[in-house]
């Protein structure tokens, strides 16, 4: 009976240990995903602004754009916290010995202040929201809007509005994180 009990055991310790494994190498695909989103992101802002600088309305463009990245630079961002969490709740406290996402929350606490917003969200959402008022500013610097640039400026500003909710919000999900 013991030796059923002990291959139990050691099962569903490998199976956590796996599943362990698995979930930490999806967190840091996740990461590098982010990564590449904020190069895509700046690769378009270049483009975009530098293009608009010569062209009308192009600039304008490029807000919408930068929204739908930083969309989905947060929903890695989320889906990221949402793994730390599990490991952290599910997996470390079941495991002995597994301990690395307690850790980083525990240095994350110690951080005091900063726990309600993240560097990372600073410095990605910033990067997203300043190259959106730049694009706004090179469009307006010109002083020709018509129809199309009230429209187009019109989106940009509910783009701009969705970063920032997005920051906020991702700020505010880290004291949970």
């Amino acid at each position: 009976m013991s030796t059923n009990s002990n291959q139990i055991d050691d099962l569903q310790r490998h199976s956590a240990e796996l599943e362990y494994a698995t979930l930490r190498a999806e967190i840091l695909k996740r990461i590098e995903m982010r990564q590449q989103i904020v190069s895509i992101a700046l690769t378009f802002a270049g483009i975009f602004l530098g293009f608009g600088l010569e062209n009308d309305s192009l600039a304008l463009i490029y807000p919408p754009i930068a929204m739908f990245l930083a969309l989905s630079w947060s929903q890695n961002d989320f889906r990221i916290r949402d793994q730390a969490r599990y490991i952290r709740e599910k997996l470390e406290t079941a495991m002995p010995g597994l301990g690395y996402e307690t850790f980083v929350q525990e240095k994350r606490l110690e951080a005091g202040g900063m726990r309600s917003w993240r560097f990372v969200v600073l410095s990605h959402g910033g990067l997203f929201l300043v190259t959106q008022v730049i694009a706004i500013g090179i469009e307006l610097s010109k002083f020709t809007l018509n129809t199309l640039d009230w429209v187009l400026l019109a989106l940009d500003i509910i783009a701009v509005m969705i970063v920032i909710w997005l920051m906020i919000g991702s700020g505010r999900k880290t004291q949970r994180y």
